[in-house]
């Protein structure tokens, strides 16, 4: 049977464990007025750095990323704190003369409780329910890159946000993914794709109700009702403190769940906000309320660093993550007023951003006034050559064991002719590379600089910046965080994905993995 001192403590711990650190710190003045192991000072002073920073976080003073390691650095000295405690009691004991462990554990200390304002305990099957709804949930690839996430219906649709699939045009070469996942082996599991019907797509601008519905073509050899599909209960909008649960493409990356600070922080018009994490590419994404059935589309958020948003009627500003309620939804698409074109001729127009907690990945646009087959890899506007397309890497001879690792992962395009491609320091020895180049050029399809600091103090970069200003088509490939500002290579969407450079990666092939897999969208179909 355990003893008192280590059932208190045990007590104290999960407490901090559950990041419940006021309750924490509360019983540990109680156990510290009874012990008297001289910790009182040290527990009055976590107190006092974690009641201040709280302060701070409700005034929007600090951000929710500044309270989170706040509370992380209190929780983890009060750990420790703990360890010393029962060596204090000990010796304490010694010294009086007394039974250590004659000492009561409150009676308000309940070896069972609640943490926290709601029951976190849910019934097992709800796990079995949340992976039956995370079926349903795919990621979306436009063919500009643009990366998104989207849900089925049981009627064959999808639904996603409007900033990331804006129009009938884009979603006629868009595509969705499903199986974009690990198992529970760790292993990537095999995806699925499905194109789109352009013809049935209907939308409401990214400034009003943020959503995009299209049609699915369906698959004989893998038909979308193997995914089943998602419910909704668009009347049932959850009050504030209750738990919803976002399933998303973070990053456009592999399928994940939001399982921290899920709770709703206010409603206000169209508007539900909450404290569930998101990040670039989970725009799009299914809001679930506690029953599994989704309540909003998921589609943006600011920190409290960047002003926060208005999530009530009172005005109250908070850092948070914010959807668009599926009972407004339906009542415009009931009224068949909403568009087919898409567009943001909202006052209020969303903005993707970078650094937004909820923004879509979406890639820059190009603001340069060269000419759109510049903004590489692909636009509507621009379609990919007919036949295999040639592409010319360009890049300096310090960067040779760059250009080998692209050509491995090319190898199976290359021997399949589904590409052709020339190195630029390939050249035989009696022949003049950069001459050769030049001569290479002429009839390359899309020219792809490996950017780094060594082309852009070499030869090389005269024959990018010379490509660039006629309007080539030019798919920068960022080996390093090289400066390009005032290059016109800022200007243009380049690989890997979601601004990133191959040094990003703690694994290299993972990166040139990802640079092909757009390379691929490039080829013909």
């Amino acid at each position: 049977m355990q003893n008192a001192q280590s059932v208190y403590l045990q007590i104290i711990e999960e407490l901090l464990y559950a990041d419940e650190i006021e309750t924490a710190l509360e019983e540990l003045l109680k156990l510290e007025a009874q012990a008297q192991a001289g910790l009182r000072k040290d527990i009055i002073q976590q107190s006092g750095n974690f009641n201040s920073a709280k302060k701070q976080f409700n005034d929007d003073l600090i951000d929710a990323k500044e309270f989170r390691q706040v509370r992380a650095k209190t929780r983890n000295s009060l750990l420790e704190l703990m360890k010393d405690i029962p060596r204090r009691l000990e010796l304490n004991a010694r010294i009086k003369n007394v039974d250590t462990y004659q000492f009561k554990v409150p009676d308000e200390v309940n070896l069972e409780k609640i943490l926290g304002g709601q029951s976190g305990i849910v019934k097992i099957n709800w796990l079995a329910k949340a992976q039956k709804a995370a079926k349903a949930v795919c990621r979306v690839v436009c063919a500009d890159g643009n990366l998104g996430t989207g849900f089925l219906t049981k009627e064959g649709y999808v639904f996603t946000n409007n900033h990331v699939i804006a129009s009938a045009e884009i979603a006629r070469t868009a595509r969705l993914e499903f199986n974009y996942e690990f198992d529970e082996n760790d292993a990537v599991k095999s995806k699925i794709v499905y194109n789109l019907d352009a013809t049935d797509f209907i939308t409401s601008d990214s400034g009003k109700l943020d959503f995009a519905r299209v049609k699915i073509i369906d698959r004989d050899d893998a038909p979308l009702r193997d995914w089943g599909y998602v419910d909704f209960d668009p009347e049932s909008v959850p009050t504030i403190g209750e738990i919803v649960t976002l399933i998303q493409h973070p990053k456009g990356e592999d399928k994940g769940i939001s399982v921290k600070g899920n709770e709703v922080l206010g409603q206000l018009n169209q508007y539900l906000f909450y404290s569930a994490d998101s990040e670039p590419g989970s725009s799009g994404s299914p809001v679930f309320n506690k029953d599994w059935k989704v309540v909003a589309i998921h589609h943006a958020g600011k920190s409290a660093s960047e002003g926060g948003m208005v999530i009530n009627a009172q005005g109250d500003r908070k850092g948070a993550n914010r959807g668009i309620l599926f009972r407004e939804i339906f009542g415009l698409l009931k009224t068949g007023k909403a568009g087919n074109a898409g567009g943001s001729s909202g006052a209020e127009s969303f903005q993707s951003t970078g650094n937004e907690t909820a923004a879509g990945a979406k890639a820059a646009p190009a603001t340069t006034s060269t000419p759109a087959t510049a903004t590489a890899p692909a636009t509507a506007s621009v379609p990919p050559p007919a036949g295999a397309p040639k592409f010319v890497v360009v890049y300096d001879i310090a960067d040779d064991a760059h250009s080998k690792a692209l050509n491995r992962h090319l190898n199976v395009l290359k021997i399949t002719k589904k590409i052709r491609i020339y190195n630029v320091n390939e050249a035989l020895a009696n022949e003049d590379p950069i001459l050769r180049a030049e001569q290479e050029l002429g009839d390359a399809d899309y020219i792809v600089p490996l950017i780094t600091v060594n082309l852009l103090n070499s030869n090389w970069f005269g024959i990018v910046y010379d490509a660039l200003e006629k309007g080539r088509r030019l798919i920068p490939i960022r080996i390093s965080n090289a400066d390009t500002e005032g290059t016109g290579l800022e200007k243009l969407r380049g690989l890997p994905t979601l601004n990133r450079s191959v040094a990003d990666f703690s694994n290299p092939d993972a990166a040139y993995t990802d640079i092909v897999g757009e390379l691929k969208k490039l080829l013909p179909r």
